[in-house]
């Protein structure tokens, strides 16, 4: 589980990295393909980006405390090549926890350097169904968000929730 939790965290920077320009009405699900449509307006800079996830907050019904507390302050540090061509074209592969997920998305709002939204996913290789609720700044250089994570349908009936924190930042130009 702490794998699942900690995977998904170092893939969180592709989603905080994908922009929508025009919010979908309250409670309207989006397709993939439609936000592959919204993404193409989206405007980051290429080059090196860098990401630091944190999880601040982790609970589950049945699971020691210990391991919940060894969870809580982990951070991981992630870099990327956003290459001129991916800046220009983002699609909503960037959005998916992982590949062969089945993800919808739902009420999202980018408007002023703020963004907020909802993903949920199925399938995959993480059982359950995970609902993320985003809610954070950006710019065409950096971002900040804060992601309210459940996933339920866990073996023997589990659900778990975490509440972790997105940094990112282009550093400059792609490495090599």
């Amino acid at each position: 589980m702490r794998i699942a939790v900690l995977s998904l965290a170092a893939l969180l920077p592709l989603a905080a990295c994908n922009l929508f320009d025009e919010p979908k009405g309250e409670g309207e699900d989006m397709s993939a393909e439609e936000v592959a449509e919204q993404l193409s307006e989206m405007k980051i800079q290429p080059g090196q980006w860098e990401a630091t996830n944190e999880i601040i907050s982790a609970s589950a019904p049945g699971v020691p405390e210990e391991a919940l507390a060894q969870m809580v302050g982990q951070k991981s540090t992630v870099n990327n090549c956003i290459t001129p061509e991916q800046a220009a074209q983002p699609n909503a592969n960037f959005l998916a926890v992982q590949k062969n997920s089945n993800c919808t998305y739902q009420d999202w709002s980018m408007e002023g350097g703020r963004m907020v939204g909802t993903m949920t996913c199925t399938g995959g290789q993480l059982p359950g169904t995970m609902v993320m609720k985003m809610d954070g700044t950006y710019s065409d250089e950096s971002y900040d968000m804060t992601m309210d994570m459940e996933t339920s349908g866990l073996p023997g009936g589990m659900t778990m929730t975490v509440k972790a924190r997105t940094t990112g930042e282009r550093v400059g130009d792609c490495v090599g």
